[in-house]
């Protein structure tokens, strides 16, 4: 799909060759409904192929649904169905992320010229909605071979893509099943924090685990009998009580700013 679709927009020199290379009539994008030329097209590809400056559409590819929120997924279209089976259609997802909406518009034309479609959404259909149940875009559900390998495509501006990101941290907070799931900061501040502690967030499991322990540690302090054996416990019970101040101290910092 990148080299059928991605690729070729991304180092097309005019939209008439990238037409071309779609098997799109060009004169859907060259001219206007009232049949003027449109003049503000081509200057989107007076880049350099191949350079960043001349990225039209960026693809994005997610991971694979995991088979917990797939099988959560089909209890939820359940509840909303009579039938006794609910089909996945999301399994294998890809973004595309446009810049501009005339690239989106075209990259929609060719995906439908080049793949059979099992789905499609128009979520910018209603132009007088002020607010979105979810991010307005072209939802697509394409059967790759034509022989039922189903893949999500979402076709997405930039700008809304970026709020997007931002919205689904606390869609990951409702859908979590145990606190652990959201232990780690999941903001953009916080994460710069994060992002400069690695060693101490890789090790933040095994941290809360010894704290967790604490009464362990003080039942080892009085069954010792005394001697070094006592000394190498009060030292490790001494180091575990200063590293867990300092894990607070920075999770705390996170916390404030993840409140703001």
């Amino acid at each position: 799909m990148t080299s059928e679709i991605v690729d070729p927009m991304n180092t097309a020199s005019s939209i008439k060759d990238l037409c071309d290379t779609y098997g799109i009539d060009s004169a859907d994008y060259v001219y206007d409904k009232f049949g003027n030329t449109v003049q503000l097209i081509d200057p989107l590809f007076a880049f350099k192929a191949g350079t960043d400056e001349h990225t039209l559409v960026k693809p994005r590819f997610g991971p694979p649904k995991s088979y917990q929120h797939a099988l959560a997924k089909e209890k939820e279209g359940l509840a909303k169905s009579s039938d006794s089976w609910v089909v996945l259609r999301d399994l294998n997802r890809v973004t595309f992320d446009f810049e501009d909406p005339l690239m989106l518009t075209l990259a929609y034309r060719a995906l439908l010229e080049k793949y059979k479609v099992s789905g499609l959404k128009n979520k910018f259909e209603d132009i007088y909605t002020t607010t979105y149940s979810q991010p307005p875009d072209i939802h697509m559900n394409l059967d790759l071979d034509g022989d039922g390998w189903l893949v999500e495509v979402q076709l997405m501006l930039a700008s809304v893509l970026t709020i997007k990101k931002e919205l689904h941290k606390f869609y990951d907070i409702v859908r979590a099943h145990e606190p652990m799931i959201v232990l780690a900061p999941l903001f953009s501040d916080a994460k710069t924090i994060v992002n400069t502690k690695d060693e101490e967030i890789e090790n933040l499991y095994k941290i809360l685990e010894d704290v967790k322990n604490a009464d362990m540690m003080n039942m080892r302090l009085s069954e010792a009998d005394g001697g070094e054996g006592r000394l190498e416990l009060e030292a490790e019970n001494t180091s575990l009580k200063s590293e867990n101040e300092r894990l607070r101290a920075m999770l705390d910092e996170v916390h404030n700013i993840t409140r703001l």
